[in-house]
Order: structure tokens, then sequence, then C-alpha cells
């Protein structure tokens, strides 16, 4: 399989990625080996790394794929991948530097500012969480993806209080309890 460049060739392989992580890894090892200057070759793999539970890996292919290209996409990609493994200051870092590269798209995308809310609620900064949740569009909503809160928002602001309560409430030096998995 042709490292994909069409709509129809990105759903066909992340059909794969959802399917078969482990085949998708490896048809992505490939993308890396014919065009190894490919930043979305590796941003493609970190997905497949990340779905089978080796985050670490997954941020080995981000840095790469921003050493390559540093575009906003791979910072928010990035982001994802600290925020996952708890590291939410980088996370928020990515998430900014993100921003400040797209300012004018950054509210519309809605994604973004929910990560950014969920990593200052885990940090136990309330404030901070709900400036992002109260900037997210006004017709967004979300499943919860990867352990943020879930729904409108309406209803993302009070579990992004009680995030925060937990994390404020944790003892120093410990990561907040409900970090995502």
């Amino acid at each position: 399989m042709k490292e994909p460049t069409t709509v129809e060739e990105t759903k066909a392989a992340h059909q794969i990625l959802r399917s078969n992580p482990r085949r998708y890894l490896d048809i992505a090892d490939g993308w890396i080996r014919d065009n190894p200057d490919s930043h979305n070759a590796y941003l493609n793999r970190h997905f497949a790394w990340m779905q089978l539970g080796e985050p670490r890996r997954a941020l080995a292919d981000t840095n790469k794929a921003i050493e390559i290209d540093p575009n906003p996409l791979l910072f928010i990609s990035r982001g994802a991948v600290f925020r996952h493994l708890g590291e939410y200051e980088k996370a928020l870092a990515d998430f900014d530097r993100s921003e400040r590269m797209i300012p004018d798209e950054w509210e519309d995308l809605g994604f973004g500012l929910l990560q950014q809310a969920d990593c200052h609620a885990r940090l136990g900064d309330e404030d901070k969480a709900l400036a992002c949740c109260e900037r997210l569009p006004e017709d967004f909503w979300t499943p919860g993806l990867d352990g943020a809160p879930s729904g409108d928002k309406q209803a993302i602001a009070p579990k992004l209080r009680v995030l925060a309560a937990e994390a404020r409430a944790a003892k120093p030096g410990k990561a907040p309890p409900t970090a995502p998995t």
C-alpha cells in the first residue's frame, strides 16, 4: 500500500489502523523506508503506536515529524501524546504553540481547546480550564475522546470543575487520579 495522498486512500489506511494496528504499523514502516523525509509517514505511524499502547514510540515519531515539518497539526498530535502520558505542561506548550500558528482557526477546530481545557483541569487550574471551555464553538459536542469530558459546552464545564478539584486534592508530587488511559 502506498502512502495515502487522497481522502479515499487515507480512509482505507485508517480502516486498516482500526482493524489491525500491527499491520498498519508494518505499512507505515514501509512508507518511512520509502520516504524517510515524509512527516506524514511518521505522523501516521504514531497512530499505530498509540493503538498498540506504545505512547513513547508515538512521541518519538511526532518529534521526528515536527523536525521535518513543524506544522500546527503535528504540535496538536504531539500535545495529545503528552496529554495521554500525563505530561500536561508539555501538552499545553504544544497546544499553545499550535494555537499561535493558526489563531484564526483554533477556536473553530474545538478539539485543541478541549484538550487545553482538560490539561488545565488535570493540573488543578479550574479558571484556565473553564476559560478554554468558554471559547469552544456554541455548537461544539464531543463523545469524550481520549478521556476528555464529553458533551456540549454546558456539560463539559462541570466535568472540568470536578477534574480540577480532584487534581488540587491530590497530594503534591502525585499525578491527578483521573489521568486519561
